[in-house]
């Protein structure tokens, strides 16, 4: 995502100023003033403005406050609120902390945009939503966010609500600067294995790299499908348009899930001892890829993986019935009719964890990253009960169980109902889902594994498959963290060399015994040295590394 830059001195003024206020207004909000509410599902929303005889010393919410919400992160952006009286959300949140919420929804692609024009106008937010953590960092070091630490402590239920992982990725030079905005699915693609033809070579389910290889072996030259053709393998994979396996675009083609074998990944870099390790130069990258090599130069995997750049194709190779293993998405299981749609011939595929690599670990990847973020402004932080209102509002919205499926699937009756005490998804007519478009505003805390929200027709599989990539998912590397350095003028040539260069060996164009060559040439031309100097440079500012 491209950053936008800050004039910091014209920033801090205007915040300097306009702390001195009373009272701070926006005139940019998109949601209407009525006063009519809607009974709390939840207990923690009866301490609302149903009490207005309570004093501060029984309710801490007898005073009801404005809250001005810029909100970015909507999965509807730019889509109008109704009427308070139509907007049941709404009126959940603001009956249970008594609040007038005043959200503002910018349109796609304005989102930083939207906020610089609010900001130079004087209507600083008092709850803002950043999709990219890079850019959080640079508006907090301009002192337009303020730090929760002393804060989160308070919500309990919050703070319990996401990982260590979560909150862990929300704090710059050990400072927190926001709460978690939205989950990141993890575990979306994974291990699937033929067992029909597991049973009919009489083989188990592999649990090691040299298992795996001995089942894909026999998967391609044993005849599994009895159709007496040698027209079988173990294993398809892709590589991505821009060659480099890590990329979105390489994570669901197979050869970064046999890479995770081995515990490594391109371009990713861990810090061990105090001590930064690259993984394009770690002895165990050789590892991955001369097993890779093996399997081309065996002949394992289907011959037109060096084509296959996209997961559309390998669905379409899985359908044709001619493949044993594959890394594919959690829904691969889904409607299992698909699978042998073009074969003709039913087939039975089962997901599979993955399996132990060389130093007995099973990484599949890594978690999704917690890159976005719920952060207070520095203005709304200068009024200490302020900020314990917007944290209040983010746990009720967030933790709320009773609340959770208003929030997570929508309006009650239309996106679910309840079957006694169970929560049943309803899938409305696409013109009703349209005229309730607005409720994607206040997904925000539906549970990247909660399957209802996915409406999975077979949730006893892909549920299942789902749940064993996530529990075989390890934390991000730390190189989530990192930037391109604008000086580096190599960083791009280093970047393709190392794609490059890794595929090569993957291929056999560059023989395995090539591979000091190859990192002797990232120190020479491509200056390895200062590349990773300027690694721990950052590691060192975001507080990783002393």
């Amino acid at each position: 995502m491209k950053k936008t830059k800050l004039n910091k001195n014209m920033l801090m003024i205007l915040i300097s100023v306009l702390l001195l206020l009373s009272a701070c207004s926006s005139n940019n909000v998109n949601q209407s003033d009525s006063n009519k509410e809607t009974q709390s599902p939840g207990a923690s929303a009866n301490t609302g403005s149903d009490k207005p005889s309570a004093s501060a010393d029984t309710d801490p919410f007898a005073e009801k406050m404005t809250l001005n919400v810029y909100h970015a992160g909507s999965w509807a952006p730019g889509t109008a609120f109704p009427p308070k009286e139509d907007d049941v959300q709404r009126q959940l949140l603001e009956k249970a902390v008594n609040i007038d919420l005043q959200m503002t929804v910018p349109q796609q692609g304005e989102d930083m945009t939207k906020l610089n024009s609010l900001l130079a106008a004087g209507n600083i937010p008092d709850l803002i939503f950043f999709n990219d953590r890079t850019q959080a960092v640079k508006y907090y070091q301009d002192g337009v966010i303020a730090e929760l630490d002393g804060y989160i402590e308070k919500f309990g239920a919050l703070k319990s609500r996401f990982t260590e992982d979560q909150w862990n990725a929300l704090t710059f030079q050990d400072k927190l600067i926001g709460t978690p905005g939205y989950e990141a699915v993890s575990g979306i693609v994974g291990w699937w294995i033929r067992k029909d033809w597991l049973a009919t070579l009489g083989l188990d389910i592999p649990s090691t790299t040299e298992e795996l290889f001995d089942v894909m072996k026999a998967f391609t030259f044993d005849d599994p499908d009895r159709n007496g053709k040698n027209d079988t393998y173990g294993m398809v994979v892709g590589v991505p348009k821009d060659g480099n396996i890590s990329s979105p675009a390489g994570a669901g083609l197979g050869l970064n899930a046999l890479m995770w074998l081995f515990g490594v990944n391109p371009h990713k870099v861990d810090i061990s001892k105090g001590q930064i390790m690259n993984h394009n130069t770690d002895p165990k990258m050789k590892e991955a890829v001369t097993y890779i090599n093996r399997m081309v130069t065996e002949q394992v995997i289907d011959p037109d993986w060096v084509t296959i750049s996209e997961g559309a194709k390998i669905v379409e190779k899985i359908q044709k019935g001619r493949q044993g293993i594959a890394f594919a998405d959690w829904r691969m299981m889904d409607n299992p009719t698909q699978l042998y749609e073009l074969s003709g011939e039913e087939v039975e595929w089962v997901s599979i964890p993955p399996v132990k690599g060389p130093d007995g670990k099973q990484i599949l990847g890594e978690s999704a990253f917690q890159g976005n973020l719920w952060a207070i402004s520095a203005h709304a932080a200068a009024d200490p009960e302020k900020v314990k209102r917007i944290l209040a509002l983010l746990e009720y919205w967030y933790a709320d169980e009773e609340a959770y499926p208003y929030f997570s699937y929508g309006d009650k009756d239309v996106f679910w109902k309840l079957e006694g005490d169970t929560v049943v998804r309803l899938m409305p007519e696409q013109a009703t889902a349209d005229d309730y478009r607005y409720n994607n505003h206040y997904k925000m805390p539906r549970r990247a594994d909660d399957p209802k929200y996915y409406n999975f027709k077979n949730p006893e599989v892909t549920g299942a498959a789902h749940q064993t990539n996530i529990s075989h998912s390890i934390s991000p590397k730390p190189s989530v963290y990192l930037v391109p350095d604008e000086s580096d003028s190599l960083y791009q040539d280093r970047m393709k060399y190392v794609n490059e260069m890794l595929l090569r060996f993957i291929y056999g164009r560059e023989p395995i015994a090539n591979w000091d060559s190859y990192i002797q040439t990232l120190e020479d031309t491509y200056k390895l040295e200062s590349y990773e100097e300027n690694i721990v440079q950052q590691f060192k500012e975001q507080g990783l590394m002393q």
